[in-house]
C-alpha cells in the first residue's frame, strides 16, 4: 500500500446500488484498487455492491472517481455512499470475497445483451472459442434468462452444472482480464453447445452443425431454434413456400413476421434506416424494428413475410449463435416458437412436444433457460425510439420514478399484451411481455412471473393495483393475490393510467391534459370508452372531451369484426338508399350479416363506444382493406400503410367543446369512395383530419382550463403517421409521450403503480 506521510490514511466503506452485479464492477473496483495501491475488499451482497478500501485520502477519492468514469457497459450506479471506518493495520492487499447470503435482496441485474466488440473479435479469431456460440464476458451476455437468484455469483445461474476447464478458470481469476468474475464464461471445452435433432428427438449426424442447419434452411426447411430467451420458428424469408407453410402450421394467416438479417449491409438494402434507427438497430439490446420498407431493393422477400403492411420488422444477430449461423446475406423469418396467442417456448420438453407438427428440425443447446423472454420491439417516431413490446434487452432494468414513500405496489396491468410492474422505492420494474391473457397457458406465465420478480428482488407488494374492468383475467387474479396476502386492491381506470404512465415517465405533477386514444377500455358509465381527454392531476382526473359515439353491433365481436361498426355508419348515413359501390361492399360481407342489419335499423340497444381505435378500423373496412381481424389492429396497420406519400386533406369535422364528432370525416370518406377518389388520398385525409382535430380540441381544452402541459398515450399513438402529423400541428404548450414503456397496454401498469402510489 502506498504510504506517504504527509497524507492522511483512511479507511472507507463504500456501498453501490443500481445494476451492479454481473456487469463487471467487481473487477473495475479491483483493477483499480490495485492499480492504486490500496488495500481492502468488495463482494456482492443482498444491496448491491460493497467496498471497503483503504490508503490515503486523495487515492481513495482518485479511486472513487474512476469508478464512476470508467462504468461497465451495461453498469448503472443509483447510489454511492461512504462510511469512514477503523483503519486495518495488517492488511497487506486487495481482494475479491464470496457473496454472503441469507439476506433479503435488494439490488438489480442487467438485462441479457448482445455480444460487445471483443467478444465478436474472438469469435471469428481466438482459437479457443472460434464459432462457440456461448461466447461471453463481463460487458456482455445473458443475465436475466439464466439467473436463479441473487447475489449474482455462477452457483445461483443455469450455469452452475458446467464447471469451467482450467483455461475458464485462469480467466475468471485474472484480475486484468474482462472476464475476471464474469459468471457465465465457458468455452467449447467446458460449456453448452448444440445440438441438430429431428422432431422425434433422434439426434441429426452431422460433421457440422451450422452448415447443415444452414443447408436446410436453404433448402426450405422450418427449423426451431433454442435461443437465449427461448424458441424461435425460423425459415428463408425469402422462400414463398416456405413462409406460407410456416404461417398455416403456426396458425399465423397474416400477422407480419419479424426477420433477421446477417448483416447491417442487408438491412440497408431491405429498409430505410434514419440516424435513430440505426441507433436501435444496432445498439445493445437488439429488438425488433419496425423500419419503412425500400421498394427498390434487390432483396426479393416473401410477399407473406409482412402482407399488406409498408414496415419490415428487422433485427439484427443477437446472439453469439446467430453470429455464427446467419451468413451476412441472410434475410431469415425469426418469429416467436409458439402457437399463436401462447407465451413463447423455453421449455424443451414442452417445445419438442407443441412444435413437433410445426417445425422440420429442432436446433437445440442443453442450457437451461431459467426464464423465458420474448423480442422487443421498436419503432421510432419524431426522432425518438418508442417502445412497442419491451421485454428482451430492456427487462429487468428498472425504470427510475419519482415515487412517495418506500410502499411497495404491484400494478397487473390489462389483459391485452399484458406486462406487470412492481417497486423497490423508487425504482420501477416492469415485468416483461406476457402477452394476451386469453390462454391458461399465459395465465400461469403471468403468475409464475410474478412470484419470480417478488422472490429475485425480495418485494413484499403492500397494494395491489388492477384495471377497473370487471372482467379482466389480471384483475382477477389481483384480488385473489391481493386476498391471499391481506392487502388492499385498488382499482384504477383505464385511460387515466394510459396518462400516467406518461406523467410517470416525464415527472409531470399535473395538472396535465391526457389525450387517451385506444381500442377499448372499460369507462364507469357503462360505456366503452377510447378517445379521451382527460384533466389528470395526482391519482385524480376529470374527463373532459371525447370522440363521437358510436355502436359496437353484436359487443365484443365488432372489436374483431370491424365491418359491424362499419355497417352502422353505412345505414346511419345513406339509410335505404346504400350506393351501389357500397351494395356490393355489403355482399361481401360474412354470413349473417343481413340479420345484424335489421338489428340496426331497429331501436334495438347497442353498446356504445368512443373509442378511436374502432373508428379506424371501421374507416379501414369502408375503404376496403378488410372486414375481419386476424390479428390485433390489422386493419389500422393497412390503414396507415395505404396512405403511402399521400399528404391528404383536411376533411369535416364537429368539435362543441365536448364532443369531438368525426362522423361527417367518415361520411366524406364514404363520399370519396362512391365518387371513385383516391382511396391512398382518403386514407391520407383522414389521418390528417384526426390529427388536426385533436389538436384543435387540445388547445381549446387547454386554455380553457389554464394547462400547459399534454400527454398522449394509448394503442393508436403507435400509428407513426398520425403521431407525426399531431407533432407538426401541435402549437399550444409541451407535448409528452411515452418512451420508457410502450405506449400501447404494456405501459398501462407503469401508469397503475403511479397512480397508486399517489393514492
Amino acid at each position: 500500500m502506498k504510504q506517504n506521510s504527509n497524507q492522511t490514511i483512511e479507511r472507507w466503506g463504500i456501498r453501490y446500488t443500481g445494476i451492479v452485479q454481473g456487469v463487471g464492477f467487481r473487477p473495475l473496483v479491483s483493477m483499480w484498487a490495485h492499480s492504486l495501491g490500496l488495500t481492502g475488499f468488495v463482494y456482492n451482497d443482498s444491496q448491491g455492491v460493497y467496498v471497503e478500501i483503504q490508503g490515503c485520502t486523495s487515492d481513495l477519492q482518485l479511486f472513487l472517481d474512476a469508478i464512476q468514469d470508467d462504468r461497465p457497459r451495461l453498469c448503472r450506479i443509483t447510489s454511492q455512499t461512504v462510511e469512514h471506518l477503523t483503519i486495518k493495520n495488517n492488511e497487506v492487499e486487495f481482494s475479491v470475497e464470496p457473496s454472503p447470503l441469507g439476506e433479503a435482496v435488494s439490488t438489480f441485474i442487467s438485462a441479457d445483451t448482445a455480444p460487445c466488440a471483443d467478444c465478436l473479435k474472438e469469435l471469428q479469431q481466438d482459437k479457443r472459442r472460434k464459432e462457440y456460440p456461448f461466447i461471453n464476458c463481463t460487458n456482455c451476455g445473458p443475465r436475466y434468462t439464466i439467473i436463479k437468484s441473487l447475489p449474482y455469483d455462477r452457483e445461483r445461474t443455469t450455469m452452475d452444472e458446467f464447471p469451467m476447464c482450467e483455461a475458464c478458470k485462469a480467466e475468471y481469476e485474472d484480475i486484468e482480464g474482462r472476464r475476471y468474475r464474469a459468471e457465465p464464461n465457458a468455452c467449447v471445452q467446458c460449456g453448452p453447445h448444440y445440438t441438430l435433432y429431428k422432431p422425434n428427438r433422434t439426434v441429426v449426424d452431422t460433421v457440422n452443425v451450422w452448415n447443415t442447419t444452414r443447408e436446410l434452411i436453404n433448402e426450405g426447411s422450418i427449423i426451431a431454434i433454442k435461443g437465449i430467451g427461448g424458441y424461435h420458428l425460423v425459415c428463408d424469408a425469402r422462400n414463398d413456400a416456405a413462409v406460407q407453410r410456416l404461417r398455416k402450421r403456426k396458425n399465423r394467416p397474416h400477422k407480419p413476421l419479424a426477420i433477421m438479417v446477417g448483416s447491417l449491409d442487408t438491412a440497408i438494402e431491405l429498409v430505410h434506416l434514419s440516424d435513430e434507427e440505426l441507433d436501435v438497430l444496432t445498439g445493445m439490446e437488439r429488438p425488433i424494428v419496425l423500419l419503412k420498407r425500400n421498394t427498390d431493393s434487390l432483396v426479393r422477400l416473401s410477399p407473406h413475410v409482412a402482407p399488406d403492411n409498408h414496415m419490415l420488422g428487422v433485427m439484427l444477430p443477437y446472439t453469439p449463435m446467430h453470429e455464427v449461423l446467419l451468413p451476412s446475406d441472410a434475410a431469415w423469418v425469426m418469429t416467436s416458437g409458439n402457437r399463436s396467442g401462447d407465451p413463447v417456448l423455453y421449455d424443451d420438453n414442452q417445445a419438442f412436444e407443441e412444435l413437433e407438427s410445426v417445425a422440420d428440425y429442432f436446433l437445440v443447446h442443453n442450457r437451461q433457460i431459467y426464464a423465458p423472454l420474448d423480442d422487443s420491439v421498436v419503432t421510432v417516431i419524431h426522432n425518438k425510439p418508442r417502445l412497442i413490446r419491451r421485454s428482451r434487452g430492456y427487462v429487468p432494468e428498472p425504470i427510475h420514478c419519482e415515487l412517495s414513500g418506500q410502499t411497495s405496489i404491484l400494478a397487473m396491468g390489462s389483459d391485452l399484451k399484458n406486462a406487470f410492474a412492481m417497486n423497490k422505492g423508487s425504482e420501477v420494474l416492469v415485468g416483461p411481455h406476457i402477452g394476451d391473457l386469453q390462454n391458461a397457458s399465459t395465465h400461469a406465465t403471468l403468475e409464475w412471473t410474478i412470484d419470480r420478480y417478488e422472490e429475485l428482488f425480495s418485494i413484499q407488494p403492500e397494494k395491489i393495483i388492477v384495471d377497473s374492468h370487471p372482467q379482466f383475467f389480471s384483475s382477477h387474479l389481483g384480488e385473489r393475490i391481493g386476498k391471499s396476502a391481506q392487502i388492499p386492491v385498488i382499482s384504477v381506470q383505464h385511460h387515466h393510467a394510459h396518462i400516467a404512465s406518461v406523467m410517470a415517465e416525464h415527472n409531470l405533477e399535473g395538472p396535465v391534459l391526457g389525450i387517451a386514444m385506444d381500442g377499448t377500455g372499460y369507462g364507469p358509465d357503462g360505456t366503452v370508452w377510447g378517445g379521451e381527454f382527460l384533466l389528470c392531476k395526482g391519482d385524480k382526473y376529470q374527463r373532459l372531451a371525447h370522440i363521437h359515439e358510436a355502436p359496437l353491433p353484436g359487443g365484443e365481436k365488432a372489436v374483431s369484426e370491424p365491418w359491424r361498426q362499419a355497417l352502422w355508419y353505412i345505414r346511419n348515413y345513406y339509410g335505404d338508399d346504400v350506393p351501389p359501390i357500397y351494395q356490393d361492399w355489403m355482399k361481401e360481407l360474412p354470413k349473417g350479416w343481413a340479420i345484424l342489419d335489421k338489428a340496426l335499423q331497429s331501436t334495438m340497444p347497442m353498446v356504445q363506444a368512443t373509442s378511436c381505435g374502432r373508428l379506424f378500423d371501421a374507416v379501414g373496412s369502408l375503404l376496403g382493406l378488410g372486414m375481419v381481424h386476424t390479428y390485433d389492429a390489422q386493419i389500422a396497420i393497412a390503414l396507415e400503410a395505404l396512405c403511402g406519400d399521400e399528404k391528404g386533406i383536411l376533411l369535416d369535422y364537429n368539435y362543441d367543446g365536448r364532443i369531438l364528432d368525426f362522423t361527417p370525416t367518415v361520411q366524406s370518406i364514404m363520399d370519396g369512395v362512391v365518387n371513385g377518389e383516391s382511396r391512398a388520398h382518403l386514407a391520407a385525409s383522414f389521418h390528417k383530419t384526426v390529427a388536426i382535430a385533436l389538436c384543435e380540441t387540445a388547445a381549446d381544452l387547454m386554455e380553457r382550463y389554464n394547462v400547459s402541459d399534454a400527454a398522449i398515450s394509448g394503442g393508436v399513438f403507435q400509428n407513426r403517421k398520425l403521431v407525426e402529423l399531431i407533432y407538426r400541428a401541435w402549437h399550444v404548450g409541451d407535448l409528452y409521450m411515452n418512451e420508457a414503456v410502450p405506449s400501447n397496454d404494456g405501459g398501462l401498469a407503469f401508469g397503475q403503480l403511479w397512480i397508486g402510489n399517489q393514492k
